[in-house]
């Protein structure tokens, strides 16, 4: 019985990784910043990819993620200009081996800048859903800050007692006791 037992262990351990083996998204950040700007790349079904963001003057790897092909994909990134290199196939081998001898490479030219602004983060949009015809497209998210509705209400004073005197106007400081303190909606879109 326990030879038997001890067979079938071996035969599943030698199985080929399952489809919920494949990593997903952000792999690892060794940018030391903060990812903040968006990257989002469209891909067809029937293959995989790793993508790999890399200084293009020392071409140190800085950030890595995993697509799965045909899925929706959107990654921030740190602030920067990078190279974007995808490797691609099916059989997922892990980071050293990647997709084994039938790995595919695509490499962006020339590299891409990813910044923010005031009110803009600055990504691209990646398309590879015909790896013979990439095509990148920059696009923005806009930001606007405005006062929260909830915060211009202000609390009435109570009546005063007696007859009322003119009081004379003096400046109120914005956090004086029993006057709330302003808060700020951040509103996001997709910009030129």
């Amino acid at each position: 019985m326990w030879p038997r037992l001890a067979l079938l262990a071996l035969l599943l351990a030698a199985l080929p990784a399952q489809a919920e083996d494949r990593p997903q998204g952000l792999l690892w950040n060794h940018s030391g910043l903060p990812a903040t700007l968006p990257l989002q790349v469209k891909t067809a079904p029937g293959a995989d990819y790793l993508l790999q963001l890399s200084d293009p003057e020392t071409g140190r790897v800085l950030v890595a993620a995993y697509i799965r092909g045909g899925a929706p994909f959107r990654l921030l990134v740190p602030p920067g200009r990078y190279r974007l290199d995808f490797a691609f196939g099916r059989d997922w081998q892990g980071e050293a081996a990647l997709f084994g001898p039938e790995t595919g490479h695509i490499t962006l030219e020339p590299p891409l800048d990813f910044a923010a602004g005031a009110d803009r983060r600055r990504g691209h949009l990646i398309d590879l859903t015909d790896p013979k015809a990439v095509t990148t497209k920059d696009f923005a998210i806009c930001q606007r800050r405005g006062l929260a509705p909830d915060s211009l209400s202000l609390p009435l004073p109570p009546p005063a007692p007696g007859p009322l005197k003119p009081r004379p106007q003096r400046p109120r400081p914005w956090h004086a006791p029993g006057f709330p303190t302003l808060d700020y909606d951040l509103t996001s879109r997709i910009c030129d």
